[in-house]
């Protein structure tokens, strides 16, 4: 096993963090727990550097919430990151993957092969076959440009038409927000024809699902 190397377990699912952290220690590594306090107290508990191999899970609850944004700050400081996550989203995993994470491994598998995964990525062997990774890069190109596509509409609308989707997305009226703004409906009513002009749809019931559907926020 590699000598001098460090494996850093952040994981939030106690039971699992203690069987993988006994199973490791049994093949003679030095195994260390991150602190889930908060982002910045992880990694000042965790001394990331090139001696360490950090297998982290994707979703870590209040405060962290997403795994994905640490692995760029992990790999700054020289660790590697092995991903070990319950989640089967492929997109998630690819952005993973795009952050610098030499892999994963799913929860859902044997113990006895999510420990093969992990000591593979520790003795440095390659653990995401290279057609695997191709694939999920190109699926999270492919959503992003989509994502791009669908929001291009929005991005024409003015401020106020902005704030007007927005309204109308919280299911009030024309009427509603003529009175919470203090202006005429008329006034109102010109921003909402601005919004179906640009978004291509006829009726405002169609405009705020266009606007659910492409994921749209003001």
């Amino acid at each position: 096993m590699s000598a001098g190397l460090r494996v850093a377990l952040v994981e939030d699912h106690v039971l699992l963090a203690q069987s993988v952290g006994l199973a490791l220690r049994a093949e003679g590594l030095d195994v260390v727990a991150g602190d889930l306090i908060g982002e910045q107290e992880l990694i000042e508990s965790l001394s990331p550097g090139a001696d360490m191999l950090v297998l982290l899970d994707l979703d870590l609850g209040e405060p962290l919430v997403d795994g994905v944004r640490l692995i760029p700050v992990l790999r700054q400081r020289g660790a590697r990151v092995l991903v070990v996550t319950g989640t089967t989203d492929r997109l998630r995993i690819a952005a993973a993957v795009e952050a610098g994470a030499i892999g994963y491994v799913g929860k859902h598998q044997p113990f006895d092969e999510l420990l093969d995964v992990a000591l593979r990525a520790v003795r440095g062997e390659q653990v995401l076959d290279p057609c695997e990774r191709h694939e999920l890069l190109a699926a999270l190109r492919a959503h992003r440009k989509d994502v791009e596509r669908r929001s291009a509409p929005f991005r024409a609308l003015t401020p106020k038409e902005s704030l007007v989707l927005d309204e109308l997305t919280q299911g009030k009226s024309v009427e509603s927000i003529a009175t919470e703004w203090v202006v005429s409906e008329a006034t109102v009513r010109t921003q909402v024809r601005g919004v179906l002009t640009k978004l291509a749809v006829r009726s405002q019931l169609a405009a705020v699902a266009k606007a659910r559907a492409a994921g749209w926020r003001s």
